[in-house]
């Protein structure tokens, strides 16, 4: 079985510091695979507190994650600390997906990738809204930063 490839894109506009907690080591004492989709999320809601809005109220609308991919390229332990690199692209009229990188900060190989699939959200009418220009503007698309 051929495994899951992720293009993501090399520069990712946000970045921040994400430590591993003692809570996120698994049975076999290292960062459990479920732990890395949860430090994607805390990535994902500060990238969003940082452009000024939240998953549940950005310019009009919500946001549900649709789909999730995860490459895993080294194990994490405790305590260490983790860079966290997220961006916006391949935008569609009701989506888009955001694009993450785990870093290790002391040694700079990658930990892990990560894509998750958006899709916008009205939460009271209980259905698919489309991407606001405001938020596709704020948000940018990565494949189109330049070194």
């Amino acid at each position: 079985m051929p495994r899951l490839k992720l293009d993501i894109p090399e520069q990712l506009p946000f970045r921040t510091e994400i430590p591993v907690r003692i809570t996120d080591l698994n049975y076999a004492n290292h960062l459990g695979n479920d732990r890395v989709l949860t430090l994607m999320h805390e990535a994902r809601a500060l990238y969003f507190l940082h452009l000024g809005f939240a998953e549940l109220d950005a310019f009009g609308v919500g946001m549900v994650v649709a789909d999730a991919a995860i490459v895993f390229k080294a194990e994490g332990f405790y305590p260490q600390l983790l860079i966290a690199e997220v961006g916006a692209g391949d935008f569609g009229k009701v989506n888009f997906d955001l694009y993450y990188r785990l870093i290790f900060q002391d040694t700079g190989k990658v930990m892990a990738m990560g894509k998750t699939g958006m899709v916008c959200y009205d939460f009271s009418a209980q259905k698919v809204k489309s991407v606001p220009p405001q938020l596709k503007m704020r948000l940018g698309d990565c494949w189109e930063v330049k070194s």
